[in-house]
């Protein structure tokens, strides 16, 4: 069937517009009423110019690298989130030429061919040659818009080339970032390990120091409470003598009291 947007074959129905979902989940008896368009063609007979390039999944899933769902809008990127250019896998001649190749020929049924041979026996051989002479006129049409998109498809291949060479570019210039990155990190990390030794070795000094320091003031404190428990002592001692020395006074006093008694003085 011919994409031209014009019947191929008298009797075609036009065609109907799909139930909506609502209807379709309804769970009464009610039956949707389709609505038919009179006045457009069926999408299968209108111009490819005139359709979306996005009614298929893929289609929409290769335009939309970064989508909330649905159509509503596009969400925020994280950071360090790239978004590649889409560019970059499409273009004019992504499925091919507009006016040669499969998508550009038209598929006619049997009945163009029956209704041509039955047309053409009742020509005249003027009315042919009239015809033919047209046929030509369009024929040259064809050919020069053919010559043009081919000037067309040349540029875009050019273009396209030229791209490549670009993209090509940016991967030496991609390759020296990523050795120079390579490089720094390396750097890096020898002068990490070199800081993490020192830092190991001064952990070690550190701690010998600290321990050493503890020791020293747990020997101040046992020497200071060796000499506060000898002073206790001391003055214990001393409290002792005291009351000795007094206890031996009187007893003293006592004593020669009684012997002055005793040798009756």
């Amino acid at each position: 069937m011919s994409d031209s947007g014009y019947d191929s074959a008298p009797g075609d129905a036009p065609a109907a517009r799909p139930a909506s979902r609502a209807s379709q989940a309804s769970a009464g008896g009610l039956q949707s009423i389709p609505v038919v368009w009179a006045d457009s063609p069926s999408p299968e007979k209108r111009p490819s110019s005139l359709r979306s390039f996005a009614t298929d999944a893929g289609d929409r899933e290769s335009v939309r690298m970064t989508p909330t769902g649905g159509s509503a809008g596009w969400r925020s990127q994280a950071p360090g989130e790239r978004r590649r250019r889409v560019s970059l896998t499409g273009g004019s001649f992504r499925s091919g030429a507009g006016t040669v190749g499969p998508s550009a020929t038209p598929r006619l049924d049997e009945s163009f061919h029956a209704r041509s041979a039955s047309a053409d026996a009742e020509l005249t051989n003027k009315q042919k040659a009239k015809l033919d002479k047209v046929a030509v006129k369009d024929g040259k049409w064809m050919a020069k818009v053919i010559k043009e998109e081919a000037k067309a498809e040349k540029k875009a291949l050019e273009e396209a080339m030229k791209e490549l060479s670009e993209i090509q570019k940016l991967q030496k210039m991609a390759i020296k970032d990523e050795s120079k990155a390579h490089a720094a990190h390396a750097k890096a990390l020898r002068q990490y390990h070199k800081e993490e030794l020192d830092f190991f070795a001064a952990r070690a000094k550190f701690e010998k120091a600290q321990a050493e320091l503890q020791a020293q003031e747990d020997a101040r404190e046992a020497a200071r409470n060796h000499a506060e428990e000898a002073t206790e002592m001391l003055q214990e001692k001393n409290r002792e003598v005291e009351w000795l020395r007094a206890q031996k006074a009187v007893d003293d006093r006592e004593r020669e009291a009684k012997l002055a008694q005793l040798a009756g003085k």
